[in-house]
């Protein structure tokens, strides 16, 4: 079961195989389109984040496989001059510490995304990953995650503007 945990990146530890958030990731990328249209319009003070998909390096290296680290960033802008999305480092977990620190921006591409969101006063927009997250935690604690993220009203999914 998927707990908050302290002293470990809050989004980052993740089932990567649960076939909800496989369907969360195909259901997010479908919906790009609707991410960047939240981007273009910028909504007063609202936070933008998208959900990537990082190698590490060195459990890589050791296991002779892939391992693979799911991390939101935030403050998300989108260049449609380059097709591409920047955003900044929140969280960083030990493993990527050697490559990347909480602050550093980060470029990357439509297809890097793996969830995106955009949180407007409470009200989360996108967020595929974050609402199957939640409802895999048993009722009594999804209070606390909604607070947690910020969110008091998710809105109704929608793939295109």
């Amino acid at each position: 079961m998927n707990r908050l945990v302290e002293d470990e990146p809050q989004f980052a530890a993740i089932a990567k195989t649960d076939p909800e958030l496989q369907r969360a990731y195909v259901r997010a990328a479908e919906s790009i389109p609707r991410f960047i249209v939240h981007l273009r319009d910028r909504y007063g003070d609202a936070l933008y984040s998208a959900k990537l998909r990082f190698r590490d390096p060195d459990e890589s290296e050791r296991r002779g496989k892939d391992q693979l680290l799911y991390l939101w960033l935030t403050g998300i802008h989108y260049y449609a001059e380059d097709d591409c999305f920047s955003g900044v480092f929140f969280e960083v977990p030990a493993e990527l510490g050697p490559w990347f620190q909480v602050g550093q921006q980060h470029v990357f591409e439509a297809e890097d995304i793996f969830d995106w969101m955009m949180l407007d006063h409470g009200h989360l927009h996108g967020g595929f990953t974050l609402r199957v997250m939640r409802e895999k935690l048993p009722e009594g604690e999804r209070a606390a995650y909604d607070q947690f993220i910020g969110v008091s009203i998710y809105e109704p999914l929608t793939t295109m503007p």
